[in-house]
C-alpha cells in the first residue's frame, strides 16, 4: 500500500485548543496532524506506544520526562512509550505525531 497526503492542504488553525487530524491508522502505526495557536498548551501525559513528532511550522517548547527541548521546523523527536511529556506553543504550530505499532 502507498498513501500520498498533501499536509499543507489540511492545515487549519483553530482560535484556541488544538485541532488534530488524522492521516493514516493502520496495524503498524497512526500518523496525525496536529495545528496549536500560539500559546497554547498540552498538559503532561505519556504515551502507551513509541512517538516521533515532526515540527512542520513554529517553534514548540517540549518537555520529555525532566528535560525541555526547543524544537524548530524540521526538528525530529522521538520518545520511547511511558515517557512523560508536554509542550507549549511558541508560535503557531503545526507537527506530525507518529505513534508505532497498535
Amino acid at each position: 500500500m502507498a498513501l500520498v497526503k498533501h499536509l499543507n492542504e489540511m492545515i487549519e488553525f483553530p482560535k484556541e485548543g488544538v485541532l488534530s487530524k488524522t492521516v493514516s491508522e493502520t496495524d503498524s502505526g497512526e500518523i496525525d496532524l496536529f495545528m496549536m495557536p500560539k500559546g497554547e498548551r498540552i498538559s503532561g501525559h505519556a504515551a502507551s506506544r513509541d512517538a516521533a513528532v515532526h515540527v512542520l511550522r513554529g517553534e514548540v517548547d517540549f518537555r520529555v520526562g525532566q528535560e525541555w527541548h526547543h524544537l524548530k521546523p524540521g526538528d525530529l523527536l522521538y520518545m520511547e512509550a511511558g515517557l512523560e511529556h508536554e509542550l507549549a506553543a511558541r508560535e503557531d504550530l503545526v507537527f506530525v505525531l507518529t505513534l508505532f505499532g497498535s
